[in-house]
């Protein structure tokens, strides 16, 4: 039996790999561009934020093949003069989708509390990304029921366990204990409510039948002003980022910056959302990581040594979620898939139960 097997694979795995390559390429442009956008906090999330409001784009057009599928199922229906079960769709959708904004409000708000959060803890080196897929399957648990199995604890505790030890090594973990704990536990809350907020997003696209394109619409909008409240704050009483000095040095080079900073930022949020949509908010850990690998993109030592740990943390985030299989001490057993096939297996043998058992068959 082979040892390590390909999971389910399917198209929707096609969010993952373009949100891998655009958490890359913004990891890079952050390490490499010489430029001042990076060395700034707020700037760089306000244009970030600005950039999703481009989705209007595809979500008229998706709002217009709606409307346009919507009439011709109604001139079906007049038609034909068919009583379908959901004549009182409109009525039913309603009931359903009450409460959208309420909950498009509350996630745009968290990823606002998140963006802060950043703001105040750069300078704390501790992975606490690391911890999004551990985080993200708690609420998974109590708000879509969604059971864990031996293979998703062995990979929660091998991901988790191999980030403290890097930290250690680095000594990033104790001396901020130490010296920044307030830092260090903001940090921790910025991971807990990006992993909620991810969480909620799922729901709202999934039980209040929120597009990708109006959920990163609403986000650009209520953040984007959350964020210009909070930078006239900033500017007369917080003084975090100086707009001052930014704004009276711009140059062709920072235009040129924020131009590609944008498309890169509302790429990978679509692809985020994407993939939270098709798959689940735990696929998202698997951008994040790949991700890193545009931090350490050199040839020192240490920066390898880095990268091959984030290979171990990417292969156990992928047989997390059953990308990737281990058949051995039955840690494949209850992955999607196996679960389908046992299931597939028990219809076919009762299907043939019933064949023998009905003297009319």
């Amino acid at each position: 039996m082979v040892f390590i097997s390909i999971g389910l694979i399917n198209k929707n795995i096609i969010p993952i790999f373009v949100g891998c390559a655009f958490c890359f390429s913004s990891k890079l442009m952050i390490k490499y561009a010489k430029v001042d956008l990076f060395k700034h906090t707020i700037i760089p999330n306000v244009f970030a934020s600005i950039s999703k409001l481009f989705t209007i784009i595809p979500f008229i057009i998706f709002k217009l093949r709606s409307t346009k599928s919507y009439i011709n199922v109604g001139l079906i229906k007049e038609n034909t003069n068919i009583k379908y079960i959901y004549d009182d769709s409109n009525s039913q959708k309603k009931k359903i989708i009450k409460g959208k904004f309420f909950f498009i409000l509350l996630a745009s708000t968290l990823f606002f509390i998140q963006s802060i959060l950043v703001t105040y803890t750069l300078e704390v080196k501790t992975n606490f990304s690391l911890w999004h897929i551990f985080f993200a399957s708690i609420f998974c648990y109590f708000i879509f029921k969604i059971k864990l199995y031996i293979h998703h604890y062995i990979s929660l505790i091998l991901i988790i366990l191999t980030g403290i030890i890097i930290d250690l090594c680095l000594e990033n973990l104790q001396n901020e204990i130490v010296n920044n704990w307030l830092l260090f536990l903001m940090k921790l809350a910025k991971e807990i409510v990006y992993s909620l907020q991810d969480v909620l997003c799922k729901y709202i696209m999934e039980k209040k039948f929120c597009s990708v394109y109006e959920l990163s619409l609403y986000n650009g909008f209520i953040v984007t002003i959350l964020l210009i409240i909070f930078s006239i704050i900033n500017y007369y009483y917080l003084h975090i980022d100086d707009f001052d000095e930014y704004f009276g040095n711009f140059n062709i080079s920072e235009f040129l910056a924020i131009l590609g900073l944008m498309p890169i930022q509302l790429g990978l949020y679509l692809s985020v959302l994407f993939t939270n949509k098709n798959n689940s908010p735990c696929h998202i850990f698997i951008i994040y990581i790949f991700g890193q690998f545009g931090t350490y993109f050199d040839l020192s030592t240490k920066s390898i040594i880095l990268i091959i740990c984030f290979i171990f943390i990417l292969f156990w985030a992928l047989v997390f979620n059953e990308l990737i299989e281990i058949n051995y001490c039955g840690l494949e057993k209850n992955t999607k898939r196996n679960i389908m096939i046992r299931a597939d297996s028990e219809d076919i043998f009762i299907d043939k139960n019933e064949t023998i058992n009905d003297p009319e068959r």
